[in-house]
């Protein structure tokens, strides 16, 4: 899961770029990169952490031009390291791009490049430089066009036509040739999200296009927010400002249920459905489930923050419970689920959050959680909610027992770390130390989201794509967590 932005009609590239990133920093905080286009070429910056640490204002200042993509890295392929930021460029073509989501094949395809390489003696294109994913788009584009010779829209529909019968996965991709202008992409299923929004200066009446993650990066910036880019569906802004929207694939949308859940703003809109409202919904749908499985109502719906905060108003709404905030947040710990491993999701949640211990003390505590995943969270809460007094402590969670991999671009892509992926419910329980696990049902959740055509794959494993190399990914996934705890260990030992 990343964030991804791109713009061109601006003289502020570089830091309408940079302020819109700041508004997609939720998704993802391992690095970020900028790339800009002016007329002497392209202009980029990379850098670990989050965006203040990544990007000092003198190298920031350096980037010039009217067109440019972003990108906030988190990290579902490839390592931890300067080489595996985005947005990934190629001088030849004088493109970039950045890229959301996750190719399930990736490894298979990297083999048959390397192979085509070999054969070929590279074919003036530059081979795939790392192990992440994104960087296949990189590759398979400047291919492309180095053997057809010139870059033009029905080329570049025709590319993405032949590529989306290649890859397996998730994708939305916003990028730029300089000779053609900004592009943006998305899969045929839509896993990941795509806005397109417009602005004109009222001085001069020259329009400017961009294309984000979220809504948010785009009000943000003063952009009207048009509408999404469809599954399947390239829209090109020319050079001219000219918009083209073509379709290079069938559309089968089945979109994320998990941007909505967890790691989408509360303040964004995706696919014309408000987060603050779906997850208002999933609070309401929630209470009528808590109320019919428990025997006596909790004293206190207790939010774990942040994102749970809005489902918890609204059951505490509908269940006439009183809704208490008693787990405080430092603010300055980053968010534990996107860690890159389990001993700094462990270590961050103990520095995370602080109760409220008067307010727990003697009362029958019902915490609302947005999701269950690892069970990290929920477990050293609740073995902090038991040390100040408790009477009782129940757990519901607004989403369903999440029991599948994610093969799309949330990091969970091993059965073995989900608390669900091989527990029943009272297993679970024990296992996270509270007396009741109250989930979710797949209908509550349905129809909380407006009964959209959702990816479910991780509750109830029906993927919408071949997954026949997930658990090669998964592999590889694995031993690059293991690689990077190492390195981190390594360093703080030195």
């Amino acid at each position: 899961m990343c964030g991804i932005f791109g713009v061109i009609g601006t003289n502020q590239a570089a830091s309408e770029i940079f302020l819109a990133l700041q508004n997609l920093q939720h998704r993802g905080e391992d690095g970020a990169g900028i790339v800009i286009a002016d007329e002497t070429g392209l202009h980029k910056h990379y850098g670990l952490g989050l965006l203040d640490i990544a990007f000092p204002e003198a190298q920031f200042l350096e980037l010039t031009g009217n067109l440019g993509v972003g990108h906030t890295r988190y990290g579902t392929s490839g390592g931890q390291s300067l080489d595996h930021l985005q947005p990934f460029a190629d001088e030849g073509l004088q493109m970039a791009l950045a890229h959301n989501g996750n190719l399930v094949n990736y490894h298979s395809l990297a083999r048959q490049v390397d192979e085509q390489t070999d054969e070929q003696a590279n074919d003036g294109v530059n081979p795939l430089e790392t192990s992440c994913d994104s960087e296949f788009f990189r590759w398979y584009l400047a291919r492309y066009f180095k053997q057809a010779g010139q870059v033009t829209v029905d080329g570049l529909q025709a590319a993405l036509t032949e590529l989306s019968q290649t890859v397996a996965g998730s994708y939305s991709v916003v990028g730029f040739i300089k000779g053609l202008g900004l592009f943006a992409f998305r899969d045929p299923w839509g896993l990941r999200p795509l806005k397109l929004g417009v602005r004109k200066d009222e001085t001069t009446g020259e329009m400017a296009t961009a294309f984000a993650s979220e809504s948010t990066a785009l009000t943000y910036l003063n952009f009207d927010v048009c509408d999404s880019v469809a599954p399947g569906e390239l829209v090109v802004v020319t050079n001219d400002g000219q918009q083209a929207r073509r379709r290079f694939a069938e559309a089968h949308p089945q979109h994320c249920m998990f941007e909505w859940v967890y790691f989408a703003r509360v303040e964004s809109q995706l696919e014309d459905l408000s987060v603050y409202q779906a997850r208002f919904n999933l609070g309401v749908a929630l209470g009528k489930t808590v109320k019919a499985a428990m025997d006596e109502p909790p004293d206190v719906i207790v939010p774990i923050p942040e994102t749970s905060r809005i489902a918890a108003i609204a059951m505490a709404e509908s269940l006439g419970i009183p809704y208490r905030e008693v787990l405080i947040k430092n603010r300055y710990v980053n968010r534990t689920f996107i860690l890159e491993n389990q001993a700094a999701r462990l270590k961050a949640i103990g520095r995370k959050l602080y109760p409220v211990a008067d307010a727990i003390k003697g009362k029958r505590v019902l915490l609302v959680d947005d999701s269950i995943v690892r069970g990290n969270t929920a477990h050293r809460i609740a073995d902090m909610i038991r040390a100040c007094g408790a009477k009782a402590l129940y757990l519901a969670s607004t989403c369903p027992p999440i029991k599948f991999p994610c093969y799309y671009g949330i990091d969970f892509p091993l059965k073995d770390e989900l608390v669900a992926g091989h527990r029943d419910l009272a297993e679970i329980t024990e296992a996270l130390g509270v007396d009741q696990v109250i989930y979710q049902s797949m209908e509550g959740l349905r129809e909380a989201l407006g009964n959209k055509p959702l990816c479910t794959a991780c509750l109830d494993g029906n993927y919408p794509t071949d997954i026949s190399d997930g658990q090669l990914m998964s592999a590889y996934r694995s031993k690059q967590r293991n690689d990077d705890l190492s390195t981190h260990l390594t360093g703080v030992a030195t």
